[in-house]
Order: structure tokens, then sequence, then C-alpha cells
């Protein structure tokens, strides 16, 4: 029997799997005719086991069928195997920070729900331009939707991630804010297409007793929503507004970066914030939330103890939360307002905003990493394994489209973060008049208006702050800026006042200046 390895020769947690598991590996050497590679002293080769993180929860009956047949392809074409643990979503920014540090997994999902670029600025991550030589399809594939695809996603000249081509790529422009359309015709309001009609329908919402006692809001990334819609077209992010909140630039100056928390629009979002607090609006122990409460907000809207949710995005609503919806209130009709909608300008970046999977610093196999991964975006076997699960378990296939009709939604997988639109199938529509009169339209809108939109000035832009700032800055948020846009306190101006002092005590002016000369010299490149 072949010595077992993990990306780091850890052999007694894969000795210490199931009998069962051992039976059907051998049973997979022994039928398909291959085994590993000798060692020129005749030894065999260790299988490398690598280990991934995925967010979400672990599908309902597990994963051994999954892995039969992932084991049946990695194990004779590329010597190794892949297992998952899953981070299930709300307080998975924290999860995946810890999950990283240990060194134990191989495969680690990025994006704006984590501290992707901090991580990077940590060394976490492998650079992966230093192995696409060994990947040449790899690097094909990607090239397919822009020849600049991975340059555009480098970090100080390093490649620290593969972005997805689906889902993630329309991550800002599809967030809004999810709500029973049933309920809005019934109350008599107007079809909610700005703040003002979805404010109306959270407070009419609080008229009913069965909600009169419930929060409406339990994400307190709700402030960001609120950003969205009072500022509209007038601010860029340099980064997620999430992982570096204090980073705005104004899109018609878009190389001088600002506070975000001086500008009068913030005020703005603190005065929704302390009135819906104050109301009811928002959870009243909405400091104690993580950072991405949406599993609670759905299991909340599936009991009918609430009729809505914020800061979803739309891909997430129609593959989680809709077929959910779907198998337990059939007659339910639900609306998504998307905040940007109102826009009269969008802009386009790549894909280096979104969602990426990165190579752990820590493995010992990179090469053999980056080609799994390269199998996994250029071979539809190993594809579908990881993006959808297995065939008349996880899904069915009818006609060349994907569906999941009889199927449980607590079994449906998919790795997160390797979602791609060359590979993708098209789906069936789970709710076909949510797809018809919501979703796709939504959907062909993006289209249209990503045709012609400008790129984003800041597209490539990435910065370097020293360590100790950056954790002096952190603190600063989580002490005095955390409280506030969760609506806590007695006068939000003075308290405002107060944080923004703190701030600057802190040293915000240093790191500000530092971004500002970096941000100084990229303007310089654009002009060249």
């Amino acid at each position: 029997m072949g010595i077992v390895k993990k990306g780091k020769y850890d052999e007694r947690k894969f000795f210490g799997r199931a009998a069962a598991l051992w039976l059907a590996v051998l049973a997979l050497l022994g039928g398909c005719g291959e085994e590993a590679p000798d060692e020129e002293d005749g030894s065999r080769q260790p299988i490398v086991n690598f280990r991934a993180l995925t967010l979400g929860n672990m599908p309902e009956g597990g994963m051994d069928e999954i892995y039969r047949q992932l084991d049946a392809l990695t194990i004779p074409e590329l010597n190794c195997t892949l297992r998952f643990d899953f981070i299930p979503w709300g307080n998975e920014r924290r999860q995946l920070n810890i999950a990283t540090a240990s060194g134990e997994y191989d495969f680690i999902p990025g994006g704006v729900f984590s501290d992707y670029r901090t991580l990077v600025y940590k060394n976490a991550f492998l650079d992966l331009n230093e192995y696409l030589d060994a990947v040449p399809a790899l690097a094909e594939h990607y090239a397919t939707y822009d020849v600049n695809t991975l340059k555009k996603c480098e970090i100080n000249g390093g490649l620290y991630g593969l972005p997805q081509f689906g889902q993630g790529e329309v991550m800002s422009g599809g967030e809004g804010f999810l709500y029973r359309e049933d309920l809005r015709r019934e109350w008599g309001l107007e079809e909610i297409r700005d703040l003002e009609t979805m404010e109306a329908y959270l407070y009419r919402a609080k008229e009913e007793e069965r909600y009169r006692d419930m929060p409406l809001i339990t994400d307190n990334r709700v402030w960001s929503s609120l950003w969205l819609m009072i500022t509209k077209e007038k601010y860029l992010e340099i980064n997620s507004c999430l992982e570096t909140p204090f980073l705005v630039v104004e899109a018609e100056a878009p190389y001088r970066v600002l506070n975000r928390m001086e500008t009068p629009e913030f005020k703005e979002v603190l005065a929704y914030i302390w009135k819906w607090k104050r109301d009811g609006i928002l959870d009243s122990d909405m400091l104690a939330r993580s950072d991405n409460e949406g599993e609670l907000g759905k299991s909340l809207l599936l009991e009918d103890r609430k009729p809505c949710e914020t800061n979803n995005p739309l891909w997430s609503v129609n593959t989680h939360w809709i077929p959910a919806l779907e198998e337990r209130h059939p007659d339910w009709e639900f609306g998504f307002f998307t905040y940007i909608s109102q826009n009269g300008k969008y802009y386009v970046g790549s894909l280096a905003g979104s969602s990426v999977t990165s190579i752990s610093s820590k493995t010992t196999e990179p090469e053999l990493a980056m080609k799994l991964l390269e199998k996994i975006h250029t071979d539809r076997r190993y594809y579908d394994l990881v993006a959808y699960g297995v065939e008349g378990s996880n899904y069915h296939l009818v006609d060349g489209k994907i569906s999941f009709e009889g199927i449980n939604p607590r079994k449906r997988f998919a790795w997160t973060a390797v979602s791609d639109n060359l590979l993708n199938y098209e789906g069936v529509p789970v709710n076909q008049k949510w797809n018809d009169e919501v979703y796709r339209p939504i959907v062909d809108w993006h289209e249209e208006i990503g045709m012609g939109a400008e790129d984003i000035p800041l597209d490539g832009f990435t910065f370097v702050q020293s360590g100790s700032e950056q954790a002096a800055v952190e603190r600063v948020w989580l002490q005095y800026f955390q409280p506030l846009v969760c609506g806590y306190g007695e006068d939000y101006q003075q308290e405002l006042e107060e944080a923004n002092r703190r701030l600057r005590e802190a040293g915000f002016d240093r790191y500000l200046e530092a971004i500002q000369e970096q941000l100084t010299d990229y303007a310089g490149t654009k002009a060249d």
C-alpha cells in the first residue's frame, strides 16, 4: 500500500479515515489498472491529499459519492485526492482567517466575503504566476474571457487567486433587497424602486402582527446597502467597502482618496441606521450578529417571521433562496430591488474584485495543486463534480440544462469560487414566474449596460500598507465604528466625530497619505 500525504505529509489524518474509504481507493486503483508512478528507487509515489475550504453547508447525505467519483479521476490522472471542509455562511470572514492561518488547507476561497487582500499582504497565498508555465491550458482558458484577465487580478505584481468567471462578476451591481411581492400588492404599496419605497415597505410590514415584534434587518452590513442607494454613482470603491471601509474616491476625481466616514453621505447613512434601530426595523442585538447573516435571514423568511432581506446578491438569491422558498411556500411571490438600478453611470471592472480560489503558501505541492485547478477549469468531468456534485443525486441534466427538480435544496453542492460561465450549464428555472419576471430582466439589464459600460478608473490598482497601521485602523473600526453602523449610542453625529478623532489618533492620516502616494503613482501609469 502506498504512502498517502496531504500537501503537507499529514499521514495520520488520512489513515484515520473510515475503512470503507480505503477499500474504495484500493478498488479504484485495481479496477482502473492505474498505479501511482514509481520513484527512481522503485518505491511507490505518495498520493497527495489536498484539502479545500468551501462556503455553505455540507450536502445532506454527505460527500461519499462525490469523493468516489473524484478519486476515480484524480488518483490515476494526477496522483492526488481532494477533500472539502465547509464553513457555513455567517461569520465566514473570521473563520476563513483562522483556517488560513492554520496552514491545514491547500485551497482557500476569497473575495468580498473575506479579508483576501489583507491575507495576501500577510503572505498567506502562493504567487500563481510562478506556476502558470506548468498549466498552459489554464492560462489559455482565462484568456478566452480577456487576454489580460489574470494580469488584472494581480496584487503588486503577484497573482494570488484565480477568479471565477460566473456569478461573482455581477457582485456589486447585483446586490439588492429581496421582498415578498405578493404582500406589496396586498398592502397597496408602490413598486420598490428606490430607498423611499423600500423604507415604506419596511414600515408597512411592521404594522402586521406577525412581524411587529421581529427585526426586519438582521445583517449588520446594511450600512453598505444604504451607502449604495444614497450615493448612487458618485463614489467608487478602492477595494471592498467591507474589507477597507474607510477608503473611497469620487468617480469624477478617482485618484484622490477620501475617508468615507467624513463624507456628508455617510452621515445620511447613519441617520437612517439610527431611525431604523429605534423603530424596531433593525435587530436590537445587531452588534452581536456576524457580518453575513444570510442563513439567519433565510430561515426567518422561510418561517414567515419577516418578509424581506437586505444585502442579497442576486446570484445567491436565485441559487440558494428561491429554491428553498419555492419548496416551502410555492404560493408566495418575490420581487428584487437592485440598489444601483437607478444609476446614471455604470462601471465594469475586471474579475479581480470577484471571488477567487487561492493556494496556500504552506502547501508542499504547488505545481500539482495548479494542475488540479487546470483540470477543474478545462475538463468537464472535473468541473461538473466540483461545481454541481453527482448527477442524479445533487442535480439533474435535462436536455443539456441543469435542473434541481425533485432535489432537496439541502443536497445541493458547489465549490465556492470556481463558478465558470464557459463551463456552466444553462439552468432550468425552479420558479418560472420569478425567472421570467424578476431574475432574467435584471440579468439582461446587466448584460445590456455592461456592453457599453466604462472601465473602472482604478481597475488594477492595489496598495500596500504597513501591518501596524493596518491593525491600528482595524481596531478603531471594531471599537468605534462598528457600533455606529449598527445604530448604538445616543447622538450619532457626536459619536461620529469622536470615532473620526480616534481614527486620526491611531495614525489614519499617515495611513491615508501612504495610500494616496501609491494612488498618485498609479494615476501616472494610466496617463502614460
